[in-house]
């Protein structure tokens, strides 16, 4: 029998590798790096770990589903601590703030800021809290396949009562007067690589899984997520190769770069949607298609302990909006760029050696629709040296070992259209229904997995994109009945 190939061993490629090898389909996946995990992979310097991507884990129930799904528990498998607090906010005023799904911690730490917005927070939690359960099983946990899915009068109905559609920085504007407490409850579709100005308001979900539901870790790294997926696909039957680069895609069938060609029953592409319609299936992609930010991580093996850094970290400029507007709009670089700093070694004492920090920086910047070079490296290690030594007494030459990923590398290593490290955006009209779908329209059988297609970025996204793409092959009778 001939097999569903899925090109790409990334997250979304791995999960739906699983779920369909537990059908008894044949499955076989092809991986041009030597690991599994696309952008969720691992990276060393020296002695130190790290993850190459996603750093934390928040919306459990997609997690838990997939295990659940194929007969077993995430429990037996990955070891998860909750992070408390979920991070620490350094203001440039001075202020820090310890985030957390803890209520009450939580309401302390606000009222000290404003007691005003403090008051309003529980309510303003509810809120988010019946938007997510609302938008998650109708807009998201779907596939859409004519207008009425999306446009008819029970989605209507939620769009209406919940203002889905307005703008989240505004929402959030009206709720609260601080401008610190503005930045806290809607910085968080920069998860996204999508300007909170820009987002809308739906995307306050992402505010609702932090303070709701918590961050969490799994030991071994996020990573160890695709990591025990791809075991699990394997035991029942998928087959993995590794160093393995798919250079055309058609109906029925792939190329390899070594020039073996392989007959599928159908083609999923876990690449990256715009790479994988332009480059593999030889496809002109719509111009107008929007992408997200990029980023450039330093991650630094660091001998000391910078004691005032949590797990999770994230660092406010002065100017907030500018800073956004600099990335997003001008493809500017900004004046005092915000960042994120992550320590896994806080949770996981095995991720760096003794003396050791394993010390990883995000700073979001401009995708390559502003030219990379090395002027633009230098200002933003030099600026964040200069931030971290200001705030919590780091010393730029206590690094030992330094890695780097630059925009340029997100375009060169994983096929990321203009180095945009997210996808494609997710502004209001590319995302549900206007986002990219997750089967080819001029290639029947190919179907596409993964951040760019539906339902969208980040690591419970792409294991819903696995559920989805895995209904729309049971519909086309590619794979066996269920169990």
């Amino acid at each position: 029998m001939k097999p569903i190939v899925i090109v790409g061993a990334g997250m979304g490629g791995l999960a739906l590798a699983l779920r369909l090898a537990h059908r008894g389909t044949s499955v076989l996946v092809l991986e041009k790096t030597d690991q599994v995990g696309g952008r969720n992979r691992e990276q060393r310097v020296g002695d130190c770990h790290f993850d190459g991507g996603p750093t934390l884990m928040m919306m459990l129930e997609p997690f838990q589903r997939l295990f659940t799904d194929v007969g077993e528990r995430l429990e037996d498998h990955l070891t998860l601590s909750l992070c408390d607090p979920s991070y620490r906010v350094f203001f440039r005023d001075g202020l820090r703030l310890d985030a957390t799904a803890n209520m009450a911690r939580m309401l302390r730490q606000l009222e000290t800021v404003s007691p005003k917005d403090a008051r309003r927070y529980p309510a303003f939690l509810g809120r988010l809290a019946s938007l997510y359960q609302d938008s998650i099983p109708n807009f998201v946990r779907r596939n859409f396949d004519h207008p009425g899915h999306f446009f008819g009068p029970k989605q209507l109905a939620l769009v209406a009562k919940h203002g889905m559609i307005g703008n989240l920085r505004k929402n959030v504007d009206r709720e609260f007067t601080d401008e610190r407490i503005r930045m806290l409850f809607s910085f968080q579709t920069m998860y996204l690589g999508l300007s909170p100005y820009d987002a809308p308001w739906v995307y306050s979900t992402l505010t609702y899984m932090e303070f709701g539901d918590g961050i969490w870790y799994p030991k071994g790294g996020v990573r160890k997520i695709g990591q025990v997926v791809g075991e699990l696909a394997q035991t029942r039957g998928a087959e993995i190769r590794l160093n393995c680069a798919v250079t055309k895609v058609e109906p029925g069938a792939v190329t390899l770069a070594t020039g073996e060609r392989i007959e599928a029953s159908a083609v999923v592409c876990n690449a990256d949607l715009p790479y994988a319609r332009e480059s593999l299936l030889g496809e002109t992609i719509p111009t107008k298609w929007r992408y997200s930010c990029s980023g450039v991580v330093f991650m630094w093996a660091y001998r000391g302990k910078l004691p005032a850094l949590l797990h999770h970290n994230v660092f406010f400029g002065k100017d907030f909006r500018s800073n956004l507007n600099d990335i997003f709009h001008k493809q500017a670089r900004p004046e005092d760029p915000a960042f994120y700093a992550c320590i896994s070694g806080r949770s996981d004492v095995d991720q760096a050696p003794e003396g050791f920090e394993n010390l990883f920086v995000l700073v979001p910047c401009a995708n390559l629709d502003r030219p990379w070079n090395d002027t633009e490296l230098a200002f933003f290690r030099e600026h964040v040296h200069r931030r971290l030594a200001e705030e919590v007494g780091f010393d730029p030459s206590s690094v030992e070992g330094e890695k780097v990923i630059t925009p340029e590398d997100w375009k060169q290593e994983l096929n990321l259209a203009k180095g945009a490290a997210f996808g494609l955006s997710h502004d209001f009209w590319q995302s549900a229904y206007f986002r990219p779908d997750n089967r080819s329209r001029t290639s029947p059988g190919v179907y596409f997995v993964g951040a760019s297609t539906a339902p969208g970025n980040g690591l419970p996204m792409v294991l819903i994109s696995a559920e989805n793409v895995e209904e729309r092959l049971d519909r086309a009778q590619l794979v066996p009945p269920r169990n």
